[in-house]
């Protein structure tokens, strides 16, 4: 993996705008695309970093921003499985990884329909799609076993779209898996499954 290559790839993106945008994808599904900020990107590399993860799964790929954040902080085997509701932007997305040379795979489609299809478990997931789809989520990766004991949980936008995220709390309280919000700009949690 080239760092230098990524980190200048990193800083491109960063350039997006951080208001978000909205759109709605080929089968009329609405959705909105709000780039991770810069403090969030930072602690997801560090995590990578501290967990050394063999492989993690990201819901929410968009220009993929965050996915190249978290696999910064991995060694070269590690694989990231990323889910991507657009198709035009997976496909955009999915060419700057190859270009780059990463193990990045671009998954298209809706995150419940691409979580369901998947067998292989991870050893950290970051949710950073439809927020109030996150509950739904959880639980389909843990009834699946595609999170491994011990394995990281990390979701962001937990404290600026707190409302929409009720639903992920009580599932992580119905597990009872104990967590930790850092209070980046958006509010980013940390639990270990």
């Amino acid at each position: 993996m080239k760092k230098e290559e990524i980190e200048r790839e990193i800083e491109r993106l960063e350039q997006f705008q951080k208001h978000g945008e909205t759109y709605t994808n080929e089968k009329g599904s609405y959705g909105w695309r709000n780039p991770i900020r810069k403090d969030t990107g930072r602690i997801l590399q560090s995590l990578m970093l501290a967990a050394n993860p063999e492989r993690i799964l990201e819901i929410g790929t968009a220009h993929g921003l965050s996915a190249l954040y978290l696999i910064s902080g991995v060694n070269d085997n590690c694989v990231l499985d990323t889910i991507e509701f657009e198709e035009s932007v997976a496909n955009q997305t999915e060419s700057l990884m190859e270009e780059l040379e990463i193990n990045v795979n671009v998954l298209c489609g809706e995150a419940m329909e691409v979580i369901n299809r998947l067998s292989n478990p991870y050893n950290a997931v970051f949710f950073d799609a439809q927020k109030s789809h996150y509950g739904q989520q959880l639980e389909l990766i843990l009834s699946k076993g595609l999170l491994l004991k011990g394995g990281l949980i990390i979701a962001d936008n937990v404290l600026d779209r707190y409302e929409e995220c009720k639903d992920f709390y009580q599932k992580l309280d119905e597990y009872k898996i104990e967590y930790t919000v850092i209070a980046t700009e958006c509010g980013l949690l940390v639990a270990k499954f």
